[in-house]
């Protein structure tokens, strides 16, 4: 599974190594700007590790977006 990670309000982009996926999905309540909106969100969470770039600062907690490419054979299948 070949994924990289862009650090949130830059251009630094990192290649992660695929490490496991936790074996269940989890229940994550997300609240929006408005008290009375509810949004259930099912998560799945997938565990990479990386070499930290000499010339990059990172921190525990930082924002970050992570990209996972999609696999080929997964392109190939037929919808039904």
């Amino acid at each position: 599974m070949n994924a990289q990670m862009a650090v949130r309000g830059t251009n630094i982009r990192v290649p992660l190594e695929f490490i496991r996926l936790q074996p269940y999905v989890s229940p994550k309540i997300q609240l929006s700007n408005q008290r009375s909106e509810r949004v259930d969100v099912r998560v799945l969470p997938v565990l990479f590790q990386f070499e930290k770039p000499k010339d990059i600062q990172l921190y525990p907690g930082q924002l970050v977006d992570v990209y996972i490419e999609e696999n080929e054979s997964t392109n190939n299948k037929d919808p039904r």
